[in-house]
Parts: structure tokens; C-alpha cells; sequence
């Protein structure tokens, strides 16, 4: 399976679960349910070589054929989308998984490496 289907795999389980954990409000419960299926449609189109896909495989997020997110990246997504009104698309929530996975304790931080050609961007000085 490519990376792009288990994170879109994860995201449908969350909202399956968040659908029969609707809490207080049925409106932000529906709303992070379409967030996050919004956000598994979005996943699987992603390219291969993405950066935040990349990064997530560098920090050890796929293993045993599933996606792992970590508990504060599932912290994440209990939450997602639950406030009055939406604030972030599904690049977002990549992105947030991403800072979410570089901060499990058991794992190094690590960088993306650019591409060869890209030119690098100079320090600002005062």
C-alpha cells in the first residue's frame, strides 16, 4: 500500500470514530467528520515525493502496513475541525501531523533535504 492510502485509511477510521463520538454539539461533530474525510480524499492525490509524506516516513510513522501518527498526532485529530467554524484545509493537517510526529519522544528530528538546484535562502542580518 503507498503511504498516500494509509493515511487516508487513518483519517476515514478517525472520522468513523469522531461520527460515533459526536459529543455535545452534532454540528462541530459533523464538521470534523467532513474535515477529515475531506482531508483522506485530499491525502490520496497527494504526489509520492511529497515533503510532509516524506517527512512522516522519515520519522517513522509507517510501519506493519499502517499509519501511526502518534498520541499527539491523534490528539490532533480528535480535535480537528471542532471549533465554531473552519479554520484549516488538509494541507494543514498534514502539516500539523508532521510537527506533531517530530515531537515523539523517541524519535530524532530530521529535515528534508532540498533539491539539488534549489537555491538556498540567505540569513536576514541586522
Amino acid at each position: 500500500m503507498t503511504k498516500q492510502i494509509l493515511v487516508a485509511e487513518f483519517l476515514r477510521a478517525r472520522a468513523r470514530w469522531r461520527l460515533d463520538s459526536a459529543g455535545p454539539s452534532a454540528l462541530h461533530a459533523a464538521r470534523s467528520v467532513v474535515s477529515l474525510l475531506d482531508a483522506a480524499a485530499y491525502v490520496q492525490h497527494v504526489p509520492d515525493d511529497d515533503p510532509d509524506l516524506l517527512a512522516l516516513e522519515a520519522i517513522g510513522c509507517f510501519g506493519g502496513g499502517a499509519f501511526d501518527p502518534g498520541p499527539e498526532g491523534t490528539e490532533i485529530l480528535r480535535g480537528w475541525q471542532l471549533a465554531d467554524e473552519a479554520s484549516a484545509g488538509p494541507r494543514d493537517l498534514l502539516a500539523e501531523l508532521v510537527r506533531a510526529a517530530h515531537s515523539k519522544p523517541d524519535i530524532a528530528v530530521i529535515g528534508i533535504p532540498r533539491q539539488a538546484g534549489t537555491p538556498e535562502i540567505p540569513a536576514r542580518t541586522r
